[in-house]
């Protein structure tokens, strides 16, 4: 067994970054019989001290060796079973410590109800508060925002069918090649002009005016929605984006540094998380909940749904998170949003998603998570079917940029291995 002093030594890391692996579930410490002292067993320690030793003459604090990273192949427990959640990297930007979700160390609670989006978005990227000289920029560049003729044909190529992910997929690369014809931007104003420019392939409006005041609450609400986006429904809309923005290390973030991991810029690593999040088992969980809506709006009984989720040994959903057993923070506080709108629109929405909340977790023991309060919300601020799922992307490109970001800036090439289960090595024989 060692000391705190001793382990941290062992390691070459402060006391307190000892502490923080204790506290992610990296590291375990046992107290003496007598005395608060905590101990360290030596074995963990130099198991641990694989992922955090220096290399190279500085600590590699992006992402450690690649033959620890999760694969296909996870690491199971004594007992056989894969383990869930096993820990890849290390990150500043967002935690999840005893279920309590946190940005940049302020809790999720704090910042739906206080931030601003484009606060949020600074905060994520900068890791303090921004000032108002930033914030107001911003604001104003998600104003005056406008599609590149190209990027615009492009878009338009497209159709107006095609689905609100693809359209915001189909921009990246177009945006790419529009800088590339000119002079390429800092990393920082390539930040800002994506974010700008998001809510314009999904616009319905393109003409609506939009005050830098307003930012990007405004820019969906009248482009988008084409609503007065007025003061509550902007407030609405902030929590909503605000609520998205960032969790950790999801599959489309992992994908988006991932690509950032290779050199690839902004554009490339934010499209890998857009394709990634296109998905039926990541963004589009939305769309199936609208179906669900729909199918009971259509008339269809609630308990002939749930009966048919059973029957297919499928979760309800928008139901169910493995990190929140007891319930997604941020479905809480949209659930609230959602009772704000309701308070100002009457929609039948809301009252349906309470029914449906109650007879899952009666029939299931289950709480809803982000995806199905988001879906509710942005309903009921009137973007059309099929717009949750790109909202969503609009609120979680500040925490994919965060990412993109923070892997630029000490970065290794992530590159997994798998463990082979195929046939044992053999030989290729000439046939006679």
């Amino acid at each position: 067994m060692l000391t705190a002093a001793e382990a941290a030594n062992q390691l070459g890391v402060k006391v307190g970054t000892l502490y923080a692996y204790v506290s992610r579930g990296w590291l375990k410490s046992y107290r003496r019989r007598v005395g608060r002292q905590a101990l360290y067993r030596r074995s963990d320690i130099e198991a641990l001290r694989g992922l955090v030793a220096p290399e190279r003459g500085r600590r590699a604090r992006s992402v450690p060796d690649a033959s620890s990273w999760v694969t296909v192949a996870q690491p199971k427990s004594a007992a056989g079973i894969s383990l869930p959640g096993v820990i890849v990297t290390e990150s500043a930007i967002s935690s999840i410590i005893e279920k309590h979700l946190a940005y940049r160390g302020y809790p999720i609670e704090e910042v739906v109800a206080h931030a601003s989006f484009e606060e949020t978005c600074l905060l994520l990227w900068k890791g303090e508060r921004p000032g108002g000289s930033e914030v107001a920029d911003l604001r104003a560049a998600i104003a005056a925002a406008k599609l590149p003729a190209a990027v615009s044909a492009t878009i338009a190529a497209l159709g107006d069918d095609a689905p609100p992910l693809l359209r915001l997929s189909a921009m990246m690369p177009s945006l790419a090649a529009f800088e590339h014809r000119g002079d390429p931007l800092s990393r920082p104003e390539r930040a800002r002009r994506i974010i700008a420019m998001l809510p314009l392939p999904l616009a319905r409006k393109p003409g609506a005016s939009v005050s830098a005041e307003g930012g990007m609450a405004e820019r969906l609400l009248k482009t988008v929605a084409g609503t007065s986006a007025s003061d509550w429904e902007r407030a609405a809309m902030n929590q909503i984006l605000v609520a998205c923005a960032e969790h950790e290390m999801n599959a489309s973030t992992f994908a988006a540094r991932v690509v950032a991991s290779t050199g690839a810029d902004l554009y490339a690593s934010v499209l890998a998380a857009l394709c990634s999040l296109s998905g039926p088992i990541h963004g589009g969980a939305c769309d199936r909940i609208e179906r669900m809506f729909a199918d009971l709006e259509a008339g269809r009984k609630l308990d002939d749904l749930l009966d048919a989720f059973t029957r297919e040994r499928r979760l309800p959903p928008g139901f169910g998170h493995h990190i929140y057993p007891d319930g997604d923070p941020r479905a809480v506080l949209l659930r609230e949003t959602a009772a704000a709108i309701e308070r100002h629109k009457g929609r039948t929405l809301y009252a349906s998603a309470l029914r449906v909340e109650q007879a899952v977790w009666k029939r299931e023991r289950l709480r809803p998570n982000l995806d199905f309060y988001l879906t509710v919300c942005v309903r009921m601020l009137g973007f059309r079917r099929g717009m949750p799922a790109a909202i969503f992307a609009v609120g979680r490109c500040a925490g994919w940029i965060a990412h993109i970001l923070e892997q630029y800036e000490n970065n290794r090439l992530i590159r997994p291995r798998m463990r082979y289960r195929g046939v044992p090595v053999r030989h290729w024989e000439t046939r006679a």
